[in-house]
């Protein structure tokens, strides 16, 4: 994936009040760090961050410029005001090699489930799955095929066909999604209306046959 490009300023602006100013002037504080990387202050336009923001997660490999020295980071956290909810603060993680990160890997579900054209309802719990990776192995998101999920049946971590060397943070056990059945009617009994419907309605279609026959 093609690195997202910020630029950035060193900040000299510490304590609430030169912060609070910095913010006001139009520029979100953050930090730049890592295993092997001395803490950076920085700060960015407010503007440039607004502008790209709602395409940056946290696998979003980002070319993060700080007077002209280039960084290559991932955004680690992002704090804002429980007011406004406007960008107060960023942090930016610079990644070592060997050194494995945690990080949420968005989950994308393709395909409608078996259980949901026979009536059931889909239920996602997990929409984004914990797990440890090294920098270099990191993917955009986890693409799962849910077609085959029937009535009353369910998704585990287990299921997921992982790339190599990722590491899920979640027990293996743990319900993804599910796919309830209707109200009164559970997965065996759905089974076996389904059977007892195609050999009631197998007769039915010879005899309609027998008497085309005797005219």
């Amino acid at each position: 994936m093609k690195a997202l490009k910020i630029e950035a300023e060193k900040r000299e602006e510490f304590g609430k009040r030169p912060v609070r100013r910095l913010r006001k002037s139009g520029w979100v504080p953050g930090i730049v760090y890592g295993p092997d990387q001395e803490p950076i202050p920085i700060k960015v336009r407010f503007n440039a961050v607004e502008k790209i923001f709602h395409h940056i997660t946290e696998t979003t490999p980002i070319e993060l410029s700080v007077d002209g020295e280039s960084y290559r980071v991932f955004l680690k956290m992002v704090q804002r005001d429980k007011v406004t909810d406007k960008i107060v603060h960023i942090d930016f993680y610079v990644p070592t090699k060997g050194h494995r990160m945690r990080l949420n890997i968005p989950i994308k579900y393709e395909g409608k489930p078996i259980g949901v054209e026979r009536g059931g309802t889909l239920e996602i719990l997990v929409e984004e799955l914990p797990v440890e990776v090294d920098p270099d192995k990191i993917v955009d998101e986890i693409k799962v095929d849910i077609t085959n999920v029937g009535l009353g049946e369910s998704l585990h971590v287990k299921d997921l066909d992982l790339p190599e060397d990722m590491k899920p943070l979640l027990d293996e056990e743990e319900v993804l999604l599910v796919v309830v059945a209707p109200r009164g009617l559970t997965a065996e009994e759905e089974v076996e209306e389904e059977e007892t419907s195609e050999e009631t309605s197998e007769p039915e279609v010879i005899k309609k046959g027998k008497k085309e026959e005797e005219v």
